[in-house]
């Protein structure tokens, strides 16, 4: 990483105008492998050579095809991110019915993939600057898809947990790869809006979830439960098409080449040179006789020749010593004050906002309970004798001091139903599904239960007297909800990242005009300031407006600090850094989550003011941060 305004003053140093006839010397970047060079001359040192000459052989290639077709492809790649944070939100309703999962079982599976992604951007961010950004990327996304359809397949809790765990931590490695591989093959001039178009992807990643979660999972509890009674559930399909970007992208990527700048930095000088003439070709295409005129003769102090390249070592040789020397390189002048500063920022920004993505739908789902629970419909000192009472639903219903004599409850579905000092005598009680079904300081006398969930925990403090229980449920005894409104998920999913998509494309405008810090600091200002819009939030309606404005926002911000701590370090720690800047971010991500889900029961004030001062905790500190739109990668 370089500063261009450091080079004011000096000549332009184009392919052709880097002397060949000075002396040169070699100093290793890292003490593990005599691969790893900077290249030394008198024209200025390696890293700036390097960084000159990558830069001219890129506007040499041009920009055009090639770029696109790789947008798509590690586009795909971050899709697959959003993909892995929302896809958990859609599965667990119909999957804790299957894996009889309790809610401390629900809130480690949400929890799970964090932490995989946390590992995950760890282990491949040092890959990365290490074995090759497409090397790595590869491995991460492959990783990802195969656990993701593995995942569909698991029977048991456990198994299942592992699973997802495995495919948080691929994907979680390939985040930091997606966009220094990227950003290494597009100019200086043109990286802040190519890097917004990029980040495009992962507000499509969201809509791509929840349309096919509308499209393939059941949409009510009843339906869940039905579900659940199939050899291949839908969410178990849900999964597996899930995991069809990740695949895309593994088969496009096989067939792109590794990035120049990577190879420059290892000292691979003829393949970097045949990159830049393969870009040159796409992007030429239809100039046929057009040739790149740049060859490995004009590389920066002509030793192409005397550099040795040795093989990338086995990939779990060295790496924890290459991993420890990249995060100290991370602690010392002169990226301390930077590493430091991005670290606060992208804390505040992950806390905020991963904390928001959790408080929303679950205060919408008190709101909407609190209006179901108002409609409840009561019978009073009523009696039902003789009565066949087959095929019913029972809804939201509240019988108090009712007489139930010889009456037959079959194939009845009852949701949120409290029988309330009842009298049960000679009662049938067959095929029965309950949800939320209570049956409370009750007498129940002579009657038979054939095929029911009706547990004994559904029966509190009541008198029970020669009954018969032929046959119960098997499986999972815990009590389902059947009140899923997923109508409202889907909603709410999707408004939401719709609206990431013009923040997106107009942040792609101002990107380079205006710089990454401005951007930064003002979108998170204005996110702070729109938290206080909380207070007046008390409808569903309110809050999916309110969430699509703040994301519209935010997510300039967001982009903003993607795209600074690609270019805030050097090539070779720039994935190391990213990578654990990114697992600091979910680290706060899991706090966020942990600390808004407790104010759900709450004031509004709390996640009003907590949002308000983080969000502008991290907008002052980013003004601190240099601006990194004139660095050369």
């Amino acid at each position: 990483m370089i500063r261009l305004s450091s080079l004011r003053g000096r000549r332009r140093c184009g392919p052709r105008l880097l002397s060949r006839n000075v002396p040169t010397f070699l100093v290793p970047h890292s003490p593990n492998s005599i691969s790893v060079w900077v290249i030394m001359s008198g024209g200025g040192d390696g890293l700036e050579s390097a960084s000159l000459f990558h830069e001219d052989a890129i506007q040499q290639a041009g920009t055009g095809a090639f770029q696109w077709l790789l947008l798509m492809i590690t586009g795909l790649g971050l899709a697959a991110d959003t993909i892995e944070l929302f896809v958990v939100a859609y599965v667990i309703p119909s999957a804790e019915v299957e894996l009889c999962m309790s809610g401390t079982d629900k809130g480690w599976l949400a929890a799970i993939t964090f932490i995989g992604m946390m590992i995950g951007a760890m282990i491949w961010g040092s890959l990365s600057d290490n074995v090759g950004r497409r090397r790595a990327l590869l491995s991460a996304l492959f990783v990802n898809a195969l656990f993701g359809v593995m995942t569909a397949f698991m029977p048991t809790y456990g198994i299942f947990m592992t699973t997802r765990l495995c495919s948080g931590i691929g994907i979680g490695g390939g985040i930091p790869i997606v966009f220094a591989y990227y950003c290494e093959f597009v100019t200086r001039a043109e990286r802040g809006r190519h890097l917004s178009w990029l980040l495009v992807f992962w507000a499509v990643g969201g809509v791509f979830t929840a349309l096919m979660a509308w499209a393939i999972i059941p949409r009510t509890g009843i339906t869940v439960v039905l579900d659940e009674q199939h050899h291949f559930s839908s969410w178990r399909v849900f999964l597996v098409v899930c995991s069809l970007p990740s695949f895309a992208a593994v088969i496009g990527l096989y067939f792109m080449p590794e990035s120049p700048r990577f190879l420059l930095e290892k000292g691979r000088d003829v393949e970097a040179i045949m990159v830049y003439k393969k870009i040159f070709k796409w992007n030429n295409a239809q100039n046929p006789g057009a040739e790149y005129q740049l060859t490995e003769l004009e590389l920066p102090s002509g030793t192409h020749r005397s550099l040795r390249h040795t093989p990338p070592q086995g990939v779990g040789k060295n790496f924890f010593s290459d991993l420890s020397y990249g995060l100290d390189q991370l602690f010392i002048p002169p990226y301390l004050k930077s590493t430091v500063l991005l670290l606060v920022v992208w804390f505040t920004c992950a806390f905020g906002f991963y904390g928001l993505s959790v408080w929303f739908p679950e205060y919408i789902k008190l709101l909407q309970s609190e209006e179901y629970n108002k409609h409840a419909k009561t019978t009073d000192e009523n009696a039902f004798i003789d009565e066949r009472l087959n095929n019913s639903l029972f809804d939201n219903r509240v019988f108090n001091e009712v007489i139930f004599n010889n009456v037959t409850f079959k194939d009845v579905v009852m949701n949120h139903v409290i029988f309330l000092n009842c009298t049960f005598m000679d009662c049938l009680f067959s095929n029965v599904r309950s949800s939320k079904t209570f049956f409370k300081y009750s007498m129940i006398e002579d009657c038979i239960f054939i095929d029911t969930d009706l547990y004994e925990y559904r029966f509190i403090d009541c008198e029970q007297k020669n009954n018969v229980v032929r046959a119960s449920v098997p499986g999972c005894q815990l009590d389902f909800d059947y009140n899923i409104h997923y109508k409202e998920v889907f909603q709410e999913n999707l408004i939401g990242q719709l609206t990431i998509i013009p923040g997106t494309l107009i942040t792609s405008l101002l990107m380079d005009r205006i710089g990454r810090v401005k951007i930064m600091s003002v979108s998170m200002f204005l996110s702070s300031i729109s938290a206080f819009f909380i207070w007046f939030l008390n409808s569903k309606i309110g809050v999916i407006v309110f969430e699509a404005v703040f994301n519209f926002i935010f997510i300039s911000g967001w982009n903003a600090l993607d795209i600074a701590s690609t270019e805030a370090f050097p090539t070779h720690i720039r994935t190391t850094a990213y990578g654990f800047l990114s697992a600091t971010s979910r680290i706060a991500g899991v706090l966020g989550s942990l600390c808004f889900g407790q104010f759900i029961y709450t004031s509004r004030a709390i996640p009003m003011l907590t949002t308000s001062v983080v969000l502008l905790l991290g907008s002052i500190v980013s003004l601190k941060l240099p601006e990194t739109r004139d660095n050369l990668l």
